[in-house]
């Protein structure tokens, strides 16, 4: 409805522009006033527009209402404020009109994809050998929201899971491992069974300290690198057997998230090893690489330190090996060339926003892009805090698994399901317990502004009111619950829906907004305006509720009406959480 509301309102504003020989190429600014006392809708195109039409604002306010007003079927009134501003009401007529083309359609966004941009989403990046932990729950859930967002726009989406299993941490952890698994291969015991993970994260944590301490031990783990970039088959074996060992329990983290990566998304360091060398002589054609104490950089003048020298960009180290840089840049140029990219999303913590200014600049400045005109977008965000308002970790100061915090959260949910609906089966209230417990932890982290830093609390996450995965989980059961008082099929239900109270026309346009919310995320890259949107649906749906009656309305066409707007807040919501990867339960 909102896009043929611009259309006819640009139509008109241009129409009354021309008469002042204007024309007029700009895209109008349709805002929605705090007040619904003050219209549906509100422009201020008159003001923006008075200067150069040399008229008073209010004057050519008077000529573009007076073609408003001629859309009868669209607007029920049209009136000018203050300076300028014109305040249009929408028919009640039109609302339902687009309310129950909607509610007939099968797509809640009724997209209408007029350009397919290929996109690929770089998210979570777990390391091999090591436990997730808190720090990667941002990474990972905002990444699969964009993810979703995107593709359910139309647009075609590649995930890519860019693993840390590569390099001199991985040599550290096959040194340590290799004398383990031989002695357990003899015995006829499995690799799961000798190194778990948290084994094998114990011996990445004793290799560390090892090589501090002894340099003979250093000396050892640089020859088993140097074994494994050869390509020596044994340690190539072990490498991939702690791989599948590590991915495994990720692999059932992801699951319990509800996160869609898949072992088809993994595209670790070790995926582009071959690369690095053609992207180097790639760099070099360019003219920018220069020797720099030994080691290959890239110099750029919009990146100085606080004392104004360069900073470098290091493509090559001084001892023939490469860095994070070099990865990104034989990533960035294999996604353009091979996966098509037109736009590449890196969701990562804020602390490598310079390392990915320095290497986009980098692959522009240098070429090395099969597509130079592909949208590169790094989506940093804060970190998760404790109570505290220290980064969230243990009381002996390590970060805190997410295993066991996202087990917390659902054996919290549990308790809070049991008290409120104690007549449930214990196997529903423990999958309930399950939907609550890791959306209240998912829509906490989505809901705040990705930038910020935010405190975590499981009694504020698993509330049941405010803005929680509860309360709109809750909202939803609600529903559902209405549908089986009525002993109507919610599955297949359709009526006819009438404006009949403010409650329901207000309900109506909110349910009409969803396009809108994530159409923003998908291009701002925002979770939390989703979030926003699905909480403000939430209110104003418990308002149309409490003020408009379903169960005990008389007139049939009305209860229909009332139980047609309900579904359709229902099908929203489970719609929008899906979006935040959470699941809707139909009792709570």
């Amino acid at each position: 409805m909102k896009k043929q509301l611009v259309q006819l309102i640009q139509s008109k504003i241009n129409q009354v522009l021309k008469n002042y020989g204007i024309d007029n190429n700009s895209a109008i600014d349709l805002q929605i006033p705090p007040d619904k006392k003050n219209g549906d809708f509100s422009i201020n195109a008159a003001m923006k527009f008075a200067k150069l039409c040399k008229c008073p604002p209010q004057k050519l306010a008077g000529e573009i209402k007076t073609l408003l007003e001629t859309e009868t079927q669209w607007f029920s009134k049209v009136c000018i404020a203050g300076p300028g501003f014109i305040n249009m009401y929408l028919a009640d007529a039109i609302i339902e009109k687009f309310f129950n083309e909607l509610c007939q359609s099968e797509n809640l966004l009724q997209t209408n994809v007029t350009e397919i941009v290929p996109t690929v989403v770089d998210y979570s990046s777990v390391n091999i050998a090591k436990q997730m932990h808190v720090g990667h729950l941002r990474s990972t859930i905002i990444g699969d929201v964009l993810a979703r967002v995107i593709e359910a726009l139309g647009n075609p989406v590649i995930r890519q899971n860019h693993l840390g299993d590569w390099g001199l941490p991985m040599a550290m952890v096959i040194y340590k491992a290799e004398p383990v698994v031989r002695k357990a291969e003899k015995e006829g015991v499995s690799l799961e069974e000798v190194l778990p993970l948290a084994s094998l994260e114990q011996l990445y944590k004793a290799a560390t300290a090892e090589c501090k301490e002894d340099s003979k031990v250093a000396t050892a783990c640089h020859e088993y690198l140097v074994r494994l970039q050869q390509g020596d088959s044994e340690l190539l074996d072990l490498w991939k057997k702690i791989t599948r060992v590590s991915m495994a329990e990720v692999y059932r983290i992801y699951k319990l998230l509800n996160v869609k990566l898949t072992e088809a998304d993994e595209r670790g360091e070790s995926f582009y090893r071959n690369m690095l060398a053609d992207t180097v002589e790639e760099i070099k054609k360019s003219g920018l690489l220069k020797e720099d104490e030994g080691a290959q950089c890239v110099f750029l003048d919009e990146f100085k330190s606080k004392e104004g020298t360069p900073l470098p960009v290091i493509i090559q180290k001084s001892d023939g090996g490469y860095n994070y840089a070099t990865f990104d840049l034989a990533a960035m140029r294999y996604r353009t060339k091979e996966l098509g990219a037109k736009r590449i999303i890196y969701v990562t913590d804020a602390r490598q926003v310079l390392h990915f200014k320095q290497v986009f600049a980098t692959a522009r400045a240098t070429g090395i892009l099969a597509d130079p005109n592909v949208s590169l977008e790094h989506v940093p965000f804060g970190s998760i805090l404790g109570e505290d308002n220290k980064p969230l970790k243990t009381r002996s100061g390590e970060n805190v698994k997410l295993s066991e915090l996202l087990n917390e959260a659902v054996d919290r949910a549990y308790a809070v399901v049991n008290e409120k609906n104690p007549k449930l089966s214990d196997e529903y209230k423990k999958e309930v317990a399950r939907m609550v417990g890791i959306g209240a932890v998912k829509y906490a982290d989505l809901s705040q502004n990705r930038n910020n830093d935010y405190v975590f609390s499981f009694d504020r996450m698993l509330a049941l009111n405010g803005n929680t995965a509860p309360y709109l989980q809750y909202a939803h059961a609600r529903i559902c619950s209405i549908f089986r008082r009525a002993e109507k099929s919610i599955d297949d239900y359709c009526a006819k829906a009438i404006i009949s109270a403010p409650e329901e026309r207000e309900l109506m346009l909110k349910i009409m907004d969803l396009k809108q919310s994530v159409v923003s995320v998908a291009t701002d890259l925002r979770p939390h305006v989703l979030c926003n949107y699905l909480y403000e649906l939430s209110v104003c749906f418990s308002s149309f509720y409490d003020k408009c009656s379903v169960m005990n309305c008389k007139d049939e066409a009305t209860k229909a009406s009332r139980l047609e707007i309900c579904n359709m807040t229902r099908k929203t919501l489970a719609f929008g959480l899906d979006l935040l990867g959470i699941e809707a339960p139909r009792e709570m």
